[in-house]
């Protein structure tokens, strides 16, 4: 049975405080289901050689606050490994918000993240209140 994705070859750090080991990973829809040797094929298979396969990283202090508005993927975290980030840490964010705080709001992120004043009111949705 293939699997639908083999990583070969890399060098694994999974995570679990242990040293780094040679390995393939295997990943069938989203779950990874096997470590270390993996005999079967997989339908994709990606060589790993040189390379290090970690677990997504979990950046805990960003300011991506605004930038979900128009960039729902957070595109710019996935290229350095980031699957989950923690947002409205700052100080500054988005949320609580009324329709009276929306310049004073894209104000501070002005000037915190120099991100112009009018980029943020028309590039965010400002589709929820709270």
């Amino acid at each position: 049975v293939a699997h639908d994705i083999v990583i070969r070859n890399g060098r694994i750090v999974d995570g679990m405080l242990k040293p780094a080991f040679e390995g393939d990973v295997a990943i069938d829809g989203d779950t990874i289901t096997a470590l270390g040797r993996v005999t079967s094929r997989g339908k994709r298979e990606i060589d790993a050689r040189g390379a290090v396969v970690t677990p997504g990283f979990i950046d805990l202090h960003t300011h991506m606050d605004a930038q979900i508005g128009w960039d729902p993927q957070l595109t710019s975290v996935c290229w350095h490994g980031i699957t989950t980030v923690l947002m409205g840490n700052c100080g500054v964010t988005f949320a609580p918000v009324r329709d009276s705080d929306k310049e004073l709001l894209a104000g501070m992120m002005e000037s915190v993240e120099d991100i112009p004043r009018e980029a943020i009111l028309s590039g965010l949705p400002w589709d929820w209140s709270s």
